[in-house]
């Protein structure tokens, strides 16, 4: 015999509103935080420092993993990305990449749960002075 009383009817209803709330409401996407060096946040470069969290993609393969998520959202490169791109340095100075980012890659990258933050750069001849500020 199933009875039911105030109590039992609240915590269901309550249980049920909950349940139904979580399911209608977005999950909050992850967006790591984008850093304006430049003054008044004007990027005329294009350029971007890409900082990736430690132990989660290792230094040797960044450009597979950037080619990777870029390339799951068909995202590709154009000629002056290509020829920006610096990923190269030793992973003690810094584990990320630095290149001329579209609009639709920089987003793109901001959304990934590798990525710690994003920096504008005046110039990507300058990503070591911007490394250490």
């Amino acid at each position: 015999m199933l009875v039911s009383t105030p109590a039992l009817t609240f915590l269901s209803l309550s249980l049920s509103l909950s349940l139904s709330l979580s399911l209608a409401a977005p999950f909050d996407e992850y967006l790591a935080p984008l850093h304006a060096i430049d003054v008044g946040g004007n990027n005329p470069s294009g350029g971007y420092i890409v900082s990736i969290k430690p132990n989660t993609v290792d230094p040797k393969y960044r450009l597979q993993w950037l080619t990777k998520v870029l390339t799951a959202q068909n995202i590709t490169f154009d000629e002056d990305a290509r020829q920006s791109l610096k990923h190269k340095w030793s992973e003690d100075v810094f584990n990320g990449i630095a290149c001329i980012l579209s609009t639709d890659a920089l987003n793109v990258l901001r959304r990934q749960p590798e990525v710690a933050w994003v920096e504008e750069g005046r110039s990507l001849g300058l990503v070591f002075v911007v490394l250490v500020h």
